[in-house]
């Protein structure tokens, strides 16, 4: 299970610090970065699968 994450210079996230709990709500305004903290984690995860390469595309 991921319990923190931390991000910085990925799209907009600047120094974020996160930490998720059994159930955790991403709430916020628009352009804030929810998206790209959830596409952030898709790209940990490719890594973690795929070639450099392919997990950057």
């Amino acid at each position: 299970m991921l319990t923190r994450l931390k991000v910085s210079g990925f799209k907009n996230l600047v120094d974020v610090d996160v930490r998720f709990g059994a159930f955790t709500c991403v709430a916020g305004a628009n352009g804030v970065g929810k998206s790209n903290l959830f596409d952030a984690i898709r790209f940990l995860s490719a890594l973690a699968d795929l070639p450099l390469i392919e997990a950057a595309l």
